[in-house]
């Protein structure tokens, strides 16, 4: 993968897990209501756990097959092989959900609306990228400074012209 691509998929990883998080403090809240209507907390946090991994190899496996559908230049090839491989994710999910939601440790229906973050996930990337990227200009900013003060010393009038 290309930086670009890794740089995408960690800020789309950041907002799901910050999906997920929300879903578990709200689980922990509403604990007391959860476990009334059959919902115990254990296998509620551990669904969306995993949802959140289900969606992380998701996302990683997207962003291989449009590098690849890209790399090919070839209109044909691009639309069958992100259709097949597509239809692949959705079966290899689905039979995930079936062997782990059968287990009484894992809530079928958390690693469901775990597994929503995906979308979340797109809806928040742009906001991270702006959070990354006030970082990033922010670093590069201080290096500029410090490398400005070990050529012309530690003069603090020698920052002025930066910031004007």
């Amino acid at each position: 993968m290309n930086d670009n691509l890794k740089h995408l998929v960690l800020e789309m990883s950041v907002g799901m897990f910050a999906y997920v998080l929300i879903l578990g403090i709200l689980a922990l809240i509403f604990q007391n209501g959860l476990a009334a209507i059959g919902f115990p907390l254990g296998p509620v946090l551990l669904g969306l756990l995993l949802g959140f991994v289900a969606d992380a190899l998701m996302l990683i496996h997207m962003a291989y097959v449009t590098e690849r559908a890209v790399d090919s230049q070839d209109e044909g090839y691009a639309n069958k092989t992100t259709v097949v491989q597509s239809a692949i994710r959705r079966v290899v999910f689905i039979i995930a959900l079936f062997i782990l939601g059968s287990r009484p440790q894992i809530d079928a229906v958390a690693m469901i609306i775990g597994a929503l973050g995906l979308k979340a996930g797109a809806l928040l990337q742009p906001s991270v990228h702006r959070i990354f990227l006030q970082r990033k200009e922010q670093m590069l900013e201080e290096d500029t400074i410090k490398e400005r003060r070990m050529v012309y010393g530690n003069d603090e009038n020698s920052d002025g012209s930066s910031r004007a």
